[in-house]
């Protein structure tokens, strides 16, 4: 980075209290800015993205893990370019991999990932999901440390990942706190709408976590298979009464339905078709009938983000979850959806553990605490509820009741409502974790 100021000041003690060691190493005249971080994975290969202060040839370097006697494998990426995407294949199913960047013979980056389970195999999967990471990176860091405690193959953002996708500063943020988290665990990503708020939003979101288009070109939607899981990933923002990718997604649920191999069948979009909080509901996917097509197509979980709450609940057999306490200022739950189950608002993430027989999940706040515990077998329901209640009081409405606002995204980023209780809550937990960092060493020069 060459501009300096506090924000600079603010991101060093984050880097240092995160310990990263790879986002900003010196190779002669060029720096890695961003990465080296991991895009795709599947049975035979990855996709490892990093970008560069300045345009370079740079070569990737991959190689199994604790394994003196596997020779390594060379990709040269070069064109002189400062944003490298590359392609690994040929690896090994369900094997663990480190890899390396190089500008010459200068290391800039390293990390390990492990490569999917072959097609057939039943083997468990485990992920973690969160989102609306975006404005506060002392909030976000707190997440992002509590997550790196947990175990799991890759990282599912449902979305908002900056304040603004146009602003280079904050992308720089974002790796900068994601960096130890991004250097071993490949992330898959929704499209936020703040990822679009203008053409360039929309452009670096291709640029960092786009999903392979026609002619080496990046689309902001697409899906993700690893092992026994198959993911979608939407872009929310727009209409879907038809276009180009409803037709994409009405092939790819088509192709999913008799995929040998695939047990669980999971969509992620940043506002999803139901939440109890200020945004409520997202009418262009149910005007649309996209839960009708998501459901026929045999889906079991849809999550989402955009409220800044964690709701879980059910609407005619389609299982979803609201993972939106990634960092943003969290919003008040007035009154809950007749689709909600469980909702708080909370700094959280999500872990999702999947076996050939059931999915499991596990809420955690920042501090660690469950905040849900649930699951369900193929085409059951949640398996943690009591009967579901008759009258509104029993079914979960607060004190005093009140239709929540319903913000439009273009997007009433100026007229959240906080619910001011669990907001300290979690506020005080990061104020004294900002406390530790700030004592931490470390600096992004």
């Amino acid at each position: 980075m060459r501009r300096e100021g506090s924000g600079v000041a603010l991101l060093a003690a984050l880097l240092g209290s995160l310990g990263s060691a790879a986002t900003a190493v010196a190779a002669g005249d060029v720096r890695v800015a961003k990465g080296p971080y991991v895009t795709s994975v599947f049975d035979t290969g990855a996709e490892i993205r990093f970008e560069l202060d300045q345009a370079s040839p740079a070569t990737l370097t991959v190689v199994r893990d604790a394994d003196s006697t596997s020779p390594p494998r060379t990709l040269e990426s070069a064109d002189p370019a400062a944003m490298h995407v590359v392609r690994a294949t040929g690896l090994q199913a369900a094997t663990r991999y480190a890899y390396s960047v190089r500008v010459g013979h200068a290391l800039l980056g390293e990390g390990r990932f492990a490569t999917a389970s072959a097609p057939g195999s039943l083997a468990p999967v485990t992920f973690l999901a969160y989102g609306d990471d975006r404005t506060d990176p002392t909030a976000h860091a707190a997440i992002a440390r509590a997550m790196l405690q947990v175990p799991s193959a890759f990282l599912v953002n449902t979305g908002d990942m900056v304040e603004d996708g146009g602003d280079a500063d904050a992308w720089q943020a974002f790796f900068g706190v994601e960096a130890p988290l991004l250097r071993d665990r490949p992330i898959f990503a929704a499209v936020g709408n703040h990822e679009i708020l203008n053409d360039l939003a929309g452009s670096n979101f291709a640029r960092y976590f786009g999903f392979p288009g026609v002619g080496g070109s990046s689309k902001l939607y697409g899906t993700q298979r690893f092992g026994l899981v198959r993911l979608f990933f939407l872009n929310g923002m727009h209409g879907w009464e038809s276009g180009e990718e409803r037709d994409w997604l009405e092939r790819a649920l088509a192709n999913a339905d008799a995929e040998p191999g695939v047990v669980w069948r999971i969509v992620v979009v940043h506002h999803g078709p139901w939440s109890s909080g200020p945004h409520g509901p997202n009418a262009n996917l149910l005007d649309a009938g996209i839960s009708d097509l998501l459901a026929a197509h045999h889906v079991d979980l849809l999550l989402s983000g955009h409220d800044h709450i964690y709701e879980r609940g059910s609407s005619e057999g389609l299982k979803y979850l609201v993972s939106g306490g990634g960092g943003a200022p969290l919003y008040r739950i007035e009154r809950l959806e007749p689709t909600a189950l469980k909702a708080e608002a909370a700094y959280h993430f999500v872990e999702v553990y999947t076996t050939p027989s059931n999915v499991k999940i596990v809420a955690r706040r920042v501090d660690g605490t469950v905040l849900d515990r649930c699951g369900f077998a193929k085409g059951d329901p949640w398996d943690c509820d009591p009967p579901r209640a008759t009258s509104p009081s029993e079914a979960g409405a607060l004190p005093n009741p009140r239709p929540p606002s319903r913000m439009r995204c273009s997007c009433g980023v100026g007229t959240r409502t906080v619910d001011r209780r669990a907001f300290f809550t979690t506020a005080l937990f990061v104020a004294l974790m900002g406390i530790r960092r700030h004592k931490a060493p470390g600096a992004l020069r």
